[in-house]
């Protein structure tokens, strides 16, 4: 299947709005053909902007255990969805119906302004004419040939051997992006909201301020809407993650009001290609794999308002978090155990999924097995790279025999090569959000997975 067909299914372009054109950027710089972002480091700077209030999650945002295929309008099975209209009317939520067209404010801009960018000719290749198809299988891995993407993504510009790296100037950075490729910005305001769920609030044109957060596309996109979300964008943050800096991910998913809008981390070593901090996202019209998976509530109690799981008969061992409140709680929890695994050198993925509500933590040592030459050949040679939306299972081949040729056991053996040990996970565990979490040597137990993984080099 093309990529074409669902990408005019899931057109969100809203009636009567006016798109964000490239124009809109027409007063932040007098030398539009050259202008970056690091322009906006004037405080005087002018943008589109969103802005979010602080709002409790919602409750029936959660848990999305099996959507419909690339054929259907009816997104069955989730919690709170609803395809009746009496039971709509009746809610006091975004009334949400399951269909593909449902959009918040923040939905409708956002897709408006990408189709912008796109038709204006900003992206290297043409994205809804790569091929995608859902394996055979139960899990439902979905494939895709993107020939473009890997001879036109921007290759990596510093060693992955260190999940910790200072922030290099010299090498590219998101400041030095076209400003056209600049969205909007996404700001959180002052105050809180009323109801349960905040709307977004747009505005054509308005003061960036000091180091916005920002959205802009992804210029070497997977699928459709995709785009990076950077946080304090001036600022130059390197890619390490902390409660304060995982917030406005969490709050990106929230704003949207389709099931199919997933924000996604990576950090150095578990691929990420550029050390500046970014969030990536897109909408892709299918569950993820990891998302169907089941899971096991671990220490039940010990999380404040948070649930946490362990996500079993899935290839990568990883960890699920579920709000409870409050997405600052979500936040610190989930930000707190990506201190800790920095701090220990240990790769990691963060998918985040239904509307914020649930939060996939999946440490890897890929790379670090590819550096020891225990990655098998046939997988090596797949050019596979298991970053975080390939490793919850939206896997993007290289080479056409390779996408044609694709099985479930096929995609479940090269993503258990990300896998940490049995052994390596309880201890991954057990010092995050288990019995050790406290303990003064968590960190240095952490240490040692990558050290066992070192010894098999020897």
């Amino acid at each position: 299947m093309s990529a074409a067909s669902s990408f005019a299914k899931l057109s969100l372009r809203p009636d009567g709005a006016s798109v964000l054109s490239l124009h809109q950027l027409a007063d932040v710089d007098t030398d539009k053909e050259f202008a970056k972002v690091s322009s906006l480091s004037n405080t005087a700077s002018r943008l589109p902007k969103i802005g979010y209030l602080k709002h409790e999650a919602v409750q029936i945002f959660k848990r999305v255990r099996s959507f419909g295929s690339f054929q259907d309008l009816i997104v069955p099975d989730i919690d709170g969805y609803s395809s009746d209209a009496s039971d709509a009317e009746d809610d006091n939520s975004w009334g949400l119906t399951g269909y593909i067209t449902d959009a918040s404010e923040f939905d409708r801009i956002l897709i408006s302004s990408w189709e912008d960018r796109f038709a204006g000719g900003l992206f290297r290749y043409d994205v809804t004419a790569v091929s995608t198809k859902v394996i055979d299988g139960e899990k439902k891995y979905v494939a895709q040939f993107n020939i473009g993407r890997a001879t036109n993504k921007r290759p990596t510009e510093f060693s992955i051997d260190k999940v910790c790296q200072d922030f290099d100037p010299k090498k590219f950075n998101f400041t030095k992006a076209d400003l056209k490729e600049v969205l909007f910005s996404f700001t959180a305001l002052a105050g809180e909201a009323d109801e349960n769920v905040s709307r977004s609030v747009f505005e054509p044109s308005a003061d960036v301020g000091e180091s916005p957060t920002v959205v802009l596309i992804n210029v070497s996109p997977i699928e459709y809407g995709h785009v990076l979300l950077c946080p304090r964008v001036t600022d130059m943050l390197p890619q390490q993650i902390s409660p304060d800096k995982l917030l406005p991910a969490l709050y990106m998913a929230s704003e949207s009001r389709n099931p199919y809008f997933r924000v996604g981390y990576n950090s150095l070593g578990a691929y990420a290609t550029i050390n500046h901090l970014h969030f990536q996202a897109y909408y892709l019209m299918e569950a993820f794999p990891i998302e169907r998976a089941e899971t096991e509530e671990i220490f039940p109690g010990t999380h404040g308002d948070c649930t946490v799981y362990r996500v079993i008969d899935y290839p990568v061992r990883c960890l699920c978090f579920e709000v409870g409140e409050t997405f600052e709680a979500l936040a610190t929890l989930v930000g707190e155990c990506c201190l800790k695994l920095q701090a220990a050198n240990i790769p990691f993925n963060i998918l985040i999924a239904d509307h914020g509500a649930r939060v996939f933590l999946i440490p890897q040592i890929f790379s670090l097995r590819i550096a020891n030459k225990r990655i098998p050949e046939h997988v090596m040679d797949t050019g596979v790279n298991p970053a975080v939306f390939e490793i919850s299972g939206h896997l993007l081949y290289k080479q056409e025999a390779d996408y044609n040729s694709c099985t479930q056991a096929s995609a479940e053996d090269l993503l258990a090569c990300a896998s940490l040990t049995r052994e390596q996970f309880e201890t991954l565990i057990a010092c995050t959000v288990g019995e050790s979490k406290t303990s003064a040597s968590a960190v240095e137990e952490l240490i040692s997975i990558v050290k066992s993984e070192l010894q098999h080099s020897n």
